[in-house]
């Protein structure tokens, strides 16, 4: 798993963006350390045990061989299911950049064209006028960044037109913290470029999740107003209570 630009994870997965030589916590860790998740352990236990049904032949030999690297290798299979949902996380954000500059879209393997040609079925409905992709966003006084999926300007199917912010999730379901992520980036005072320099934040009319599956997408709006954003700084301040 790539880090985004200017980003560095360090232990237990924290990840931390650096600008300007001032360090912003990213978004993500701060809802992975601020708010509950109840169904995680569940989750990691069934992903462990699915392995261990999976290689129940190997396994002896495995544990024979080298016992802690048998109990490492098990320990770090949901890991390995979280890294290659986040590398399809950003081969996505590679097709849209893509798109976006009139590329064609990167090759992939079988597993993952399924969600890619998905996206390109978003693509074709909404025609959506894509104004930034894999963006660093940055809060300077709330210190916090975080990398948005993209920003673009599309119709919904009710009419309602105007400019979004959207983050695609590739996942079984979608949560409901994606309103916290989302009114984050919304929030965001600029955009780290590339270059060094910083442009404003555009402002934008709201917020969706682009949920997509080997069958299709689900075009989500999501509530990102001023109460959303305030949780979102509570769950902050929880991350930092226990990181300090």
């Amino acid at each position: 798993m790539t880090n985004p630009r200017n980003a560095t994870t360090g232990k237990g997965g924290k990840r931390l963006y650096t600008w300007r030589d001032e360090a912003y916590w990213s978004v993500t860790t701060i809802l992975s350390g601020g708010i509950p998740k109840p169904a995680l352990l569940p989750w990691g236990i069934k992903m462990v045990a699915e392995g261990a049904v999976e290689f129940c032949d190997q396994l002896p030999a495995m544990v024979a061989a080298d016992r802690d690297g048998a109990i490492r290798y098990l320990k770090g299979l949901p890991y390995a299911k979280r890294d290659k949902a986040a590398d399809l996380g950003t081969l996505v954000h590679e097709a849209a950049e893509a798109h976006a500059l009139g590329k064609p879209t990167p090759p992939c393997d079988e597993q993952v064209q399924p969600y890619l040609d998905s996206f390109a079925l978003f693509l074709e409905d909404f025609e959506p006028e894509i104004i930034a992709t894999e963006a660093s966003v940055y809060h300077r006084t709330e210190h916090y960044a975080g990398t948005l999926d993209m920003i673009a300007r599309l119709t919904l199917p009710d009419g309602e037109s105007g400019v979004y912010v959207i983050d695609a999730k590739s996942g079984k379901a979608v949560y409901p913290e994606v309103a916290l992520q989302l009114s984050a980036y919304r929030n965001a005072e600029f955009i780290g470029l590339p270059d060094g320099s910083e442009e404003l934040m555009p402002p934008t009319d709201g917020a969706l999740a682009l949920h997509l599956t080997p069958a299709g997408y689900r075009l989500i709006e999501v509530r990102t107003d001023d109460d959303v954003f305030r949780s979102f700084l509570y769950a902050r301040e929880v991350f930092r209570w226990q990181s300090e």
